[in-house]
């Protein structure tokens, strides 16, 4: 495995020109990498604004593991926690829910529904497949993670739930889409995501990464988010910190699913 990111990078003007089988091997070889020219800094910037304007901490909420259908909504969820169960990874993050097939609240859908035919190309699945709602039991939980300034994380894990969906579908591979919304130096200053190397060095990738990178990284490996500026002031009122974009592959569970298959979801 390469240490330096930079060796992980792929540089494209469109999505028409970019070599799926030359991510596909960046990724053998690396377990991650990197794809810039898909969304412009532009645009990213714009949509996180919009974000922004209309952010109300008053609409956060706890969501219930066992209520499937409300992660299927436009649904702000505030989770803390995290520290029970096998599998489970302490966490502290906002997450916005927003489905392709709900209203465009935030005016992500363009973003959204193009990450979403990215991340089916690199499947090899069919380009419109659950881009406008449920194919085949699937659907894409298109969200936003914000992880507040002031100690948003996530513990080091590996997506085990969600690598168990892909594998049972018939992938050869669990990957996780991160669509980069935020710079560090910029928007934030400390902590940021990491990968693990096969020596357990933490890659803090975003060092590296500009507005609109994807990136792409084998769910199975060990990975998190250090603490984002730890030492400033919490304000769960502020929009201030790390945000990224996610489309990633759900399957569909039906209200009130005590499946152990969802709960295991529920806690990657």
């Amino acid at each position: 495995m390469n240490t330096s990111f930079s060796d992980a990078m792929i540089s494209v003007k469109s999505m028409d020109e970019l070599s799926f089988d030359l991510v596909r091997k960046t990724l053998k070889a690396n377990t991650y990498a990197c794809i810039r020219g898909l969304f412009s800094q532009e645009e990213i910037t714009a949509a996180r604004e919009k974000m922004r304007s209309v952010f109300d901490a008053k609409n956060d909420r706890k969501h219930n593991p066992n209520d499937a259908e409300a992660i299927r909504g436009n649904f702000q969820k505030l989770q803390v926690g995290g520290t029970r169960g096998v599998n489970s990874a302490a966490r502290f993050l906002r997450m916005f829910y927003n489905p392709t097939f709900q209203e465009d609240i935030y005016g992500m859908r363009d973003i959204f529904k193009r990450l979403i035919v990215f991340r089916n190309n690199l499947y090899s699945l069919p380009p419109e497949f659950t881009v406008n709602g449920t194919d085949n039991g699937m659907w894409s939980a298109a969200r936003i993670n914000h992880y507040p300034r002031g100690g948003g994380f996530m513990a080091a894990h590996s997506d085990v739930g969600t690598a168990t969906i892909s594998e049972n579908m018939g992938l050869e591979q669990y990957v996780q889409l991160i669509l980069i919304m935020s710079k560090k130096g910029a928007d934030f200053y400390e902590g940021g995501a990491y990968i693990n190397d096969e020596n357990g060095k933490r890659i803090f990738y975003e060092d590296e990464c500009e507005l609109g990178d994807v990136v792409i990284y084998d769910g199975r490996v060990i990975h998190g988010v250090e603490e984002i500026d730890p030492m400033e002031p919490l304000d769960l009122s502020s929009f201030e910190g790390r945000h990224v974009a996610l489309v990633t592959l759900f399957k569909h569970f039906s209200k009130n699913n005590t499946n152990e298959e969802y709960k295991a979801l529920m806690k990657n």
